[in-house]
């Protein structure tokens, strides 16, 4: 059994003694100290401090709340970290404890503490999880159990959320109760490559060298030392720190198996309490594994290897309330620190031309800003200021919710992110550098964007951090980021040598003449003091806003305000609009759009000089049902409500007829693409209905056909609603556009088109319009007309309606499902006919539409499936006999790595299948990394339960019908035999 033997909790210090001189005054460390000694009487008890909470030691202020190259993902990805196997278990045959089980916390962000007789150990790490005891004044566990799933993998609000977040725990372990944190890993590899993370989160890149980061020609002496100044911040006490300062480990055997031991050093007495993973007792196909707590010989409780997640921040339903952002400031959306039970992190949108950039965006920023009414179209692009967790886990999770985001920051501080998250995920780096947009910052040069000019300085902290300064018109702001603005402390780097001259120059004269200064605060000398800012002139301390502190922070002497969070509270300049706005606009709205992403610059000079602006007063009709269309429209501002009219199947056929006979609908095989959804639309309304309201993008107009929604029951959030809501009601909104929303793109292509929805302005609505012969001209020769013809096929083959039958794909956003219907050709099979073949190289995936499939495999050499070496390897659940509609088949790894196929796919019945081709499946990865993390290491992902259940009926329904069938014609043959066989008799 593998043990480490971590230090027993450390008794209070000395009350006389220094404690924490860079981070508390004595007052503030003899209070705490007397409220930890009065715990140390209680070992047994769940360690708790009054509502006092300890110093903020790295982010906090005052006494404060304490070409894709698809390689193989990392060895310790997740999944790769659980097993379903048969091992030693040495809990099966323990006793139950007497007085139940041990007392259980469950963590309001997520996570399990347990009390047990050698302290608190908690399960599980979700961001911001140190609030939830500093907030309930429980005291930050030393034990934490790093689940074998360290992200959350699944699509949906909580994709890309970091359930192993260890550096607030070490760091608040670190500098408030002077221990190391111990945390409780997996494997070995798990162990250095947290390591291998924190080294550089703590201390920053090894040899750090930011000249790469500077303008061409940038002299030397005119540029920071980095590696001098971050050695300075890792003295500490006067010693300098070493990883092993902060944490220490215990890794579980290959049996599952982890010992936590401590030795009372008065008594001498050994107190133990061990950890066996084993696979989940009750489990169905997902395993996601269970640890029991074994305390003086009983079982004492189980606690799920799964983090239990609360649900994000609640989306308000759709209103009419529009957000104007404005030309130019800034919205706060949290200024407070990691530290801070009952403040928001630290967050903001930089608005420059009406348009976006997030800085530092916190954990689920996605629907914080729907929360506030702002379409995630006005967002260009993400600031990451540096690496540490409060400020840079919100960005990864953006990327996987959304991929190709433009990420703005510097080389150095890039490759810190790649290189973090990479390893945290499992994610291979270089698919993470190809999922978004970087834009790389040089120091000292005036970057424009937008009308305005970005100009970014490297702050003084403990890792690479930059700040800006940022101009539009006459006007300006600065945020300055992590910042140790200290005056007599920069002058005393000075005379140690630590920073050149330059750099004295540069720090000692920040840019307070701004007309916003977002600054922060916090403990020196990761920090400015609050005194710092407290003696700046009553001018500056007018335009003066404090970020990064509590609210306790702000002394009535100081005469300091904090920065307004919210919407509402928005900081803005009044500028002139520049020159070149509409036409920004116009442009930022087309090329968002993934239909239109391979146009030039040759085509956006043709782009604004065909668009046109069409306004519509709340209540208008955009566009009506049943009339042709010529136009695909953008919506620039406002909202627009799509209606459709609820008929039965009868109404619906004569309505059809109808049409065709007045020549609205082209009959089939005439070659055009349908122009009008018809079925096909009606399950897309419902897919869309069931989605957020005021997501996505896409025609997806038309009407609901009851009794086809009532044969094929969609397995969606919201499916049953639906139908409630349908049958009740003679027209229903079944989604809600907003700002950078199109529609009646198919007009573009379909001479013939006829709109198959009513679309009404719910608000003013500002659209921009594109005829169709001025958009032919424009499109003639690219991919464009070629991938909305794929897209009208993709509809009518009701591939919007697969994806929200399937498990995973089904939360994909709007824009991802029409960026994979796109990709998705339909193809038919015979039964027996094989999709592929075993040990052949990966070709495609596939999306089963029809019939039935199922794999067929030779046995392996060595009898049955492998079992791995440790508890922790993960075979995965076994397929089921026969795949229906709605499932989607793909070897992963095969298709990432070029590795021949483990399976051979065959129809069982005939059937058709949605195929997409390898390329266009990792084309789509690149622009979806969520949905790669979700289905990593996969061959199969099944349909929802519902969605199976209905398709296996409808598979032995037509079975039944096929054998009626043939069985009549059998009978028909032997009735005709009978009569030719008495012919020939007589």
């Amino acid at each position: 059994m593998a043990t480490i033997r971590p230090e027993g909790q450390p008794k209070a210090p000395s009350t006389k003694s220094k404690v924490l001189p860079i981070v508390m005054n004595e007052d503030q460390a003899e209070k705490l100290e007397v409220k930890a000694t009065e715990q140390s009487s209680e070992p047994e008890q769940i360690e708790r401090l009054t509502p006092t909470p300890p110093i903020d030691p790295r982010g906090g202020s005052e006494p404060a709340s304490p070409s894709i190259e698809h390689k193989r993902l990392s060895k310790f990805d997740s999944t790769t970290l659980r097993a379903q196997m048969v091992h030693e278990d040495i809990s099966l045959d323990l006793p139950m404890r007497p007085e139940g089980p041990l007392p259980t916390f469950d963590q309001p962000r997520g996570g399990v503490i347990v009390e047990t007789k050698v302290g608190n150990v908690q399960f599980g790490m979700p961001a911001e999880t140190i609030k939830d005891c500093l907030g309930s004044g429980l005291m930050v566990p030393q034990y934490f159990v790093v689940p074998t799933v360290s992200f959350v993998r699944q699509l949906g609000p909580n994709i890309g959320l970091n359930v192993a977040e260890f550096e607030f725990p070490a760091y608040c372990n670190f500098f408030f109760y002077k221990r190391r944190v111990t945390l409780i890993v997996a494997t070995e590899e798990v162990k250095e490559r947290i390591k291998k993370v924190f080294q550089e989160t703590l201390f920053g890149p090894d040899g750090c060298d930011v000249s790469q980061d500077f303008k061409e020609g940038t002299p030397k002496e005119q540029m920071p030392e980095m590696q001098k100044e971050l050695d300075f911040f890792r003295i500490f006490m006067g010693k300098k720190m070493q990883l092993e300062d902060l944490l220490d480990f215990i890794v579980f055997s290959d049996d599952g198996v982890a010992s936590i031991e401590q030795e009372d050093k008065e008594s001498g007495e050994k107190k133990e309490v061990l950890l066996q993973w084993r696979s989940s007792q009750n489990s169905g196909p997902e395993d996601d594994g269970e640890y029991v707590v074994i305390q003086d010989g009983y079982n004492c409780g189980l606690v799920s290897d799964k983090v239990k997640l609360p649900p994000p921040p609640a989306i308000p339903e759709v209103n009419d309330h529009v957000f104007e952002p404005p030309l130019f400031g800034v919205t706060v959306l949290g200024s407070s620190h990691g530290f801070d039970p009952s403040g928001k992190t630290s967050g903001y949108v930089l608005w420059l031309s009406k348009r976006g950039y997030m800085v530092d965006p916190p954990p689920h920023s996605s629907a914080i800003l729907a929360q506030n009414n702002i379409p995630q179209s006005l967002i260009t692009g993400v600031i990451i200021t540096h690496c540490h967790a409060d400020h840079d886990a919100g960005t990864f999770q953006k990327i996987l919710q959304e991929g190709r985001i433009t990420l703005m920051t510097t080389q150095t501080i890039h490759d810190s992110f790649i290189r973090k998250y990479a390893a945290l995920s499992g994610l291979d780096p270089q698919l993470l550098r190809k999922s978004f947009h970087f834009r790389p910052v040089k120091i000292g040069e005036n970057i424009k964007m937008r009308g305005g000019m970005f100009r970014f300085f490297y702050s003084l902290h403990a890792i690479p951090c930059v700040g800006f300064e940022v101009f539009l018109g006459d006007k300006s702001m600065v945020f300055s980021a992590d910042h140790m603005n200290d005056p007599p402390k920069i002058k005393e780097l000075h005379v140690d040598g630590v920073i050149n001259d330059w750099r004295k120059d540069q720090l000692l004269n920040f840019p307070w003449h701004r007309d916003i200064i977002l600054h922060e605060a916090g403990i020196p000398p990761i920090h400015t003091p609050m005194e710092t800012l407290a003696n700046l002139p009553g001018d500056v301390k007018e335009r003066l806003y404090v970020v990064h502190v509590s609210g306790n922070a702000f002394k009535p002497e100081f005469e300091l305000k904090p920065a307004p969070v919210g919407v509402e509270n928005t900081l803005t300049l009044e500028v002139e609009e520049p020159e070149n706005a509409a036409a920004l606009e116009v442009l930022d709205l087309v090329t968002n759009i993934d239909l239109f992403s391979s146009l030039t610059i040759q085509h956006a000079r043709e782009i604004l000089q065909i668009v046109e602006v069409a306004e519509y007063k709340a209540g208008d009709y955009v566009i009506r049902k049943g009339e042709e269309g010529h136009t695909m429209m953008i919506i620039a501002s406002g909202k627009a409500d799509v209606r459709v009219t609820v008929l039965n199947r009868d109404d619906r056929l004569k309505e059809r007829v109808s049409m065709r006979q007045a020549g609205k609908l082209p009959r089939s095989g005439e070659g055009t693409p349908r122009a009008v959804d018809e079925e096909d639309s009606q399950a897309a309304a419902a897919a869309m209905f069931s989605d957020k309201v005021g997501e996505g993008e896409g025609e997806d107009e038309g009407h609901v056909d009851v009794e086809a929604l009532s044969k094929r029951k969609l397995s969606m959030n919201g499916g049953n609603l639906l139908m409630d809501h349908l049958q009740n009601k003679t027209h229903a909104t079944v989604k809600t556009f907003t700002t950078g929303d199109y529609f009646g793109e198919q007009a573009l292509v379909a001479p013939d088109c006829i709109r198959s929805a009513d679309i009404i302005a719910r608000t003013d609505l500002t659209c921009y319009e594109f005829r169709r012969q001025d958009f032919n001209w424009l499109l003639h020769g690219t991919s464009v007309v070629a991938k909305i013809e794929r897209m009208i096929m993709a509809r009518q083959d009701s591939v919007w309606e697969l994806l929200s039958m399937n498990s995973v794909l089904r939360m994909l956003t709007p824009t991802q499902k029409t960026q994979l219907e796109q990709r998705c050709e339909p193809k038919f099979f015979e039964a027996g006919e094989e999709v592929w073949t075993e040990g052949d190289p990966a070709t495609c995936a596939v999306l089963i539409d029809s019939g039935s499939f199922k794999f067929e495999k030779k046995a392996p050499s060595g009898g049955g499936r492998r079992r791995a070496a440790s508890v922790f390897r993960h075979l995965g659940p076994p397929p089921p006999p026969v795949f229906y509609a709605g499932t989607f088949i793909g070897e992963i790894d095969a298709l990432l790595e070029d590795k021949p196929l483990q399976t051979s796919l065959v129809a069982k019945a005939e059937g058709q299948a949605m195929v997409i081709t390898k390329k266009d499946i990792l084309d789509f990865f690149t622009n979806a990394p969520g949905v790669l993390l979700a289905m990593l290491h996969t061959q199969f992902v099944m349909p929802t339960d519902e969605a199976q259940k209905t398709a296996v009926l409808a598979a032995e329904e037509e079975a039944m019908a096929k054998r009626k069938e043939l069985t009549k014609r059998n009978n028909i043959a032997e009735d005709d035999e009978g009569e030719s066989g008495e012919e020939e008799g007589v």
